[in-house]
Formats: C-alpha cells, sequence, structure tokens
C-alpha cells in the first residue's frame, strides 16, 4: 500500500511534522495489515466488555476443573526454559506436530517451537506464557469431545508461519452444545532464537455466533431438562424456559415456603410489608404458578420424558 503525499505536508511516517487527517487513517491502516500480514489474518473488531468478562469466566470455569481433575496447572510437566537457537526445519516439524495433535483445542501438543513467554491474543483477551496457553486449553478441551479439525491453508515466510483451520466439537455439558469455528493462526518467529514469539488468532467466525451456538443442544429432539431448557433458550421461547424450569423452581419454592414458616413461628406475625413479607408472596405466587404449570404439563402428557422435558436437571 503507497501513502499519499501532498506537497509541504512530508511523508505521513518518520517525520515528526503533522500528518493530515486522511494521510493519517491510511497509517493506521497500513499499520494494521502489517500486523496481521502474512497470512492476511482477518481483522477483527475489538469485543466489548461482555465477551471480555466471558472469557475471564470461562478460564475460571476451566480453573475449576483443572482443581476437580486434580490438575490445577497442567496436564503437562512444567517446561525448561528454551534458549537454543531451533532450526528452520526443526521449528516447522514441532508445529506440524502439534497442529496434528490438534493442540489449540486439547492443548496436548508439547510446543517446543514457542518461546516460554510468547504472546497469545485472540478475539477475547491477550495473555504471555505457553503453560498459561496449555492450562487455559487443556482444562476446557477436556469438556470436547468428537474433535474434528482441519488445516485449510499452510503458508511459510520468512519470519512466520500463517496458518488457516476448522474445527468443531461437543462440549462435554448436560445439554452438549456444539463449539465450532474457522479462522486462521499467525505464528511470528524470532529473529534471535527462530522459535514463536508470538500466536495471533483471528476468527472468521463471529465471537458472539459462537457463543450463541453454545446454548443450543446438539439433540435434535431433548433428551433431558437440562436439553430443553437451553433449546427453549436459544430460540427465545420464553413459554418454553419456563415449562422447562418450573418443576425445579417449585422444589426451591416449597423450600423457601417452608422457611418462611419456620420463620413466621420463631419470630410471629405482623411481617406484612416488610422485606421478609414480600418475599412471602413471591414464594406464594411462585409456587402457585409452579403447580398451574405442571398441570398443564401433566394434562398434555409432558411429564415421564414423553417428550423429553421430563428429566432432572
Amino acid at each position: 500500500m503507497h501513502l499519499q503525499v501532498t506537497q509541504g505536508s512530508g511523508r505521513c511516517l518518520g517525520i515528526p511534522r503533522p500528518c493530515p487527517r486522511s494521510a493519517r487513517a491510511t497509517s493506521l491502516r497500513c499499520r494494521a495489515e502489517k500486523e496481521t500480514a502474512p497470512g492476511k489474518a482477518k481483522q477483527e473488531a475489538e469485543p466489548g466488555f461482555g465477551l471480555k468478562a466471558i472469557w475471564t469466566a470461562a478460564e475460571k470455569f476451566g480453573d475449576a476443573l483443572g482443581r476437580r481433575k486434580g490438575q490445577p496447572v497442567s496436564s503437562q510437566p512444567e517446561s525448561l526454559p528454551q534458549t537454543r537457537q531451533m532450526s528452520r526445519a526443526e521449528v516447522i516439524a514441532s508445529l506440524r506436530e502439534d497442529y496434528n495433535n490438534n493442540y489449540f483445542v486439547s492443548g496436548t501438543g508439547s510446543m517446543e517451537a514457542y518461546e516460554p513467554d510468547c504472546e497469545f491474543a485472540d478475539p477475547f483477551a491477550s495473555f504471555r506464557g505457553t503453560q498459561r496457553f496449555k492450562k487455559n486449553v487443556g482444562n476446557l478441551g477436556g469438556l470436547a469431545q468428537n474433535v474434528k479439525c482441519d488445516i485449510l491453508d499452510w503458508r511459510e515466510t520468512e519470519d512466520s508461519v500463517a496458518t488457516k483451520w476448522r474445527f468443531s466439537a461437543v462440549l462435554d455439558l448436560p445439554w452438549r452444545p456444539l463449539l465450532a469455528a474457522k479462522g486462521g493462526t499467525t505464528h511470528f518467529l524470532s529473529k534471535d532464537t527462530g522459535r514463536v514469539e508470538k500466536h495471533l488468532e483471528m476468527w472468521d467466525t463471529e465471537p458472539q455466533r459462537v457463543l450463541k451456538t453454545l446454548l443450543k443442544p446438539t439433540a435434535k429432539v431433548p433428551t433431558n431438562q437440562w436439553e430443553t431448557f437451553f433449546m427453549a433458550l436459544s430460540v427465545g421461547d420464553a413459554l418454553g424456559v419456563w415449562f422447562a424450569i418450573s418443576s425445579p423452581a417449585l422444589k426451591g419454592a416449597a423450600i423457601l415456603f417452608t422457611d418462611f414458616f419456620v420463620f413466621d413461628l420463631i419470630r410471629g406475625k405482623g411481617l406484612q410489608g416488610s422485606l421478609v413479607g414480600w418475599g412471602q408472596e413471591i414464594c406464594y405466587i411462585l409456587a402457585l404458578a409452579c403447580v398451574l404449570t405442571e398441570g398443564i404439563k401433566f394434562a398434555q402428557g409432558m411429564q415421564g420424558g414423553e417428550t423429553g422435558t421430563g428429566g432432572r436437571f
């Protein structure tokens, strides 16, 4: 890309004189393309606070899974400091082996071609360290089943390796959602060691769309209450969502009703208008609505799992 130069303004880059607004915009575009080249990975919009919060929650959820499995850090052994320079052939061979192991889905690759403090960036966040990458991907990757990963393109330049990929997996959650995405990764190589010093991952699939698919079960016909709930939620069926949660809501209302009854026995009546009094009224209304809903479901033959709504949370 060439920058337009106007007489008396100087070049947009390299001269301290102010640039015209149009030239500054062109300069920013040049820098953005330079950052993603080679491979010309698709430039994604900066994710909002909500997506970043979801990414953080997913990382914490993965940490919880790791602790539950007795693997709070990673299933892989700790890496020793990697200082020796790798040959170009060794780097390429190691990267290909990692891709063959679906390392960015399972976290089981050796990642010997990476610097220990390699920067990892994607549409959600950016951080440093191969151990953190292995931990995050390995913990969440433990939920992935029926993983399918295809490498669509592989391009090598002097200072980078750019790939295009497509993957899908069914997550081992009660409603068994499908996680699928298409995108690419650019591995920027260090001039000093030859290893990967930056791992830039970009998605051709919008992150919002990926998150939306996580609400939809893979089953065409729900087989349990979780699948019923998320199937209704994914299509915006408010009545279906209520039908799915009415049974556990009734149990919760019954517990609250019992608590309020005991509280009344201890403290006595005269709580109308107080916070506890309002809580009692809401509890009674909720319990009545749940009872009516369960009656409708029973009348329609929806209990007992005949249409997939008789499962348990």
